[in-house]
């Protein structure tokens, strides 16, 4: 008992940092002429990028959670409804996606073809969005959330908000002409090597849920 009061706590911890701490990140574009690092916008223009609006879907499942972290430090034995518990997972997924995608692909990339520094992609408020935010996501998640673990058959809905960010980039990058081609998916007018591009972020993110699913349940098995 006195071990699910600490990590109830941890949790709070964790999940008050990364809603204050994304908040943080995001409004950066709002009073910077033009952001740091590999992502250049400023307003809602920022949110055209998969970057902010996956830390922002995990900084809201974040702030929801805050609120049954308090009321259990009352002493009231609340439960985690289902649909938090899958928005939970999914938002902490798809920002999984963001670190991994970003520590392993754009990085060495980045370096390989413009020389830039591994610094590059976390300067300032991109430290956050790629590497702070998302390892305090998966970290609340696995060990300090481990008793809200769902059934396998709901990690699932992990891809959805991949699939749906792809179809918006594909509007506006391919058919609308609104975008630049920031990410590179359709290789200078290369399209028949697009799918490779959409095969390898869906195996990030099919990755990335089986290993946070996978250390949850470790967590469940040898810390609860």
């Amino acid at each position: 008992m006195e071990r699910k009061k600490l990590f109830n706590i941890l949790s709070l911890v964790c999940n008050v940092c990364m809603f204050g701490l994304t908040t943080w990140a995001v409004a950066f574009y709002f009073y910077s002429d033009t952001g740091s690092g590999n992502m250049l916008a400023h307003g809602f223009d920022c949110f055209r990028f998969f970057t902010i609006d996956s830390n922002v879907l995990a900084a809201i499942a974040s702030a929801i959670y805050i609120y049954f972290n308090i009321v259990r430090l009352t002493g009231k034995n609340i439960e985690t409804p289902l649909w938090l518990k899958v928005y939970k997972f999914v938002a902490t997924n798809t920002v999984a996606v963001t670190f991994f995608v970003v520590l392993f692909i754009l990085v060495p990339m980045g370096y390989a073809t413009y020389g830039y520094p591994m610094g590059y992609f976390y300067e300032y408020n991109c430290s956050v969005l790629h590497a702070v935010g998302p390892l305090l996501a998966m970290l609340t998640l696995v060990m300090f959330e481990a008793e809200d673990r769902i059934d396998k058959k709901y990690t699932y809905y992990q891809f959805l908000p991949v699939a749906l960010y792809g179809i918006v980039y594909f509007i506006c990058v391919v058919i609308a002409g609104v975008w630049p081609d920031f990410y590179g998916f359709t290789f200078d007018g290369r399209y028949y090597l697009s799918p490779i591009a959409v095969l390898l972020i869906f195996g990030v993110s099919y990755g990335a849920a089986e290993l946070d699913y996978y250390l949850q349940g470790l967590c469940l098995k040898k810390l609860y």
